[in-house]
């Protein structure tokens, strides 16, 4: 049965399993497509979001990616909270600190030697202070992976030259792909470089080979006074340039003259004359004259095919008649031994087949 789906139509999947593997394969795409807009938003506008080749691997290394990335943003969003929460604890302390009468001061300072030191210390000591046990306590307890994770990371910001503001996974990520597609570029750039040398190194040895042959043999060296015969060829150029030229340019100017009156008197001279003017002939009288020439032609090949059984007689005619009868006169002694010959065969009593036949 036939059917009636247009030309350009998609081709339609019949296979649920290949249909599921579809609808998987569009679904992780556009979820990778979503998340490398998301990367690339905050960037500058003349930063787009690269070209690819889509095919499987591709998708199995950016899924990989995106599930570390994430995982990589979990973390740190974890981090940053800890941050604030330890770091609104702190100013909460010390807004009650601040606000707390000096008589509660002086009894805190009393109970607690240690709260009276703290309190004695700038906002800043006290927030660097804060901030230098947290990020020691975050150190302390990052697994080994994340310690090298964010050696990593500093070690690639200390590379790139990035500034403290745009040393984070992001502008690092977007760096490191300008760089790799900068590398890229280069490396096709010295390929096809090398393949360029390589014919030119190739050329330069075929001329050095070729130059050192038409050195080494004397048939490609010029004549000893070829210099000399070159030199006399153009005097005599310039010789005749300055001397026959003119002279032949004055011969043809006065022929076309003669020429162009002769045209133009062509007709009066054809009355008088009875045909195109004496000493001119026409092209009736070239035709005429090749047509008697073909046959005067003609007729001496068939007097030659007359002559042909002539051939090897004197120029002579008594000569030739005395030749012609001598020849006559051997003609009949040849009859007449054949005659003989033939009458003796009979009266043997042999036919010509028998003797033929005993002969054979």
């Amino acid at each position: 049965m036939s059917t009636h789906l247009p030309p350009s139509a998609p081709p339609v999947i019949f296979s649920p399993s290949v249909a599921r593997a579809a609808a998987s394969t569009a679904k992780d795409w556009s979820y990778i497509d979503s998340w490398l807009l998301s990367k690339y938003a905050p960037l500058p506008a003349h930063i787009k979001v690269p070209s690819f080749e889509r095919d499987p691997d591709t998708l199995k290394a950016l899924l990989a990616l995106a599930a570390a990335n994430e995982a990589a943003d979990d973390s740190r969003q974890q981090i940053a909270d800890l941050e604030s929460a330890a770091l609104a604890k702190l100013n909460n302390t010390n807004n009650n600190t601040a606000t707390s009468s000096p008589a509660d001061q002086t009894v805190a300072a009393q109970e607690d030697p240690l709260t009276s030191t703290s309190t004695s210390t700038s906002a800043a000591e006290t927030y660097q202070e804060a901030k230098t046990a947290i990020l020691t306590s975050l150190s302390s307890s990052l697994t080994p992976s994340g310690k090298e994770a964010l050696t990593s990371l500093s070690s690639l910001s200390q590379t790139l030259s990035l500034p403290p503001s745009r040393a984070d996974p992001l502008h690092l990520a977007s760096s490191l792909l300008s760089l790799s597609t900068e590398l890229n570029n280069l490396e096709q750039t010295q390929q096809r470089l090398d393949l360029v040398n390589s014919h030119i190194t190739r050329a330069t040895a075929s001329i050095d080979k070729l130059l050192f042959q038409l050195r080494k043999d004397q048939g490609y060296s010029p004549v000893a006074g070829l210099a000399k015969e070159n030199l006399e060829v153009q005097r005599r150029i310039k010789t005749l340039t300055g001397q026959t030229l003119p002279q032949l340019t004055d011969r043809v100017a006065n022929l076309a003259s003669v020429v162009a009156v002769a045209e133009s008197e062509g007709g009066a001279v054809g009355e008088e004359g009875g045909g195109g003017g004496e000493g001119m002939m026409t092209v009736e009288q070239v035709r005429r004259e090749q047509e008697a020439y073909l046959e005067l032609l003609r007729r001496k090949q068939e007097l030659d095919v007359q002559l042909q059984p002539f051939q090897g007689l004197p120029p002579d005619t008594e000569q030739a008649r005395r030749e012609l009868e001598g020849l006559r006169e051997e003609l009949r002694s040849l009859t007449s031994r054949r005659d003989e010959a033939f009458e003796g065969l009979v009266e043997g009593g042999l036919s010509p087949e028998k003797e033929i036949r005993g002969r054979g």
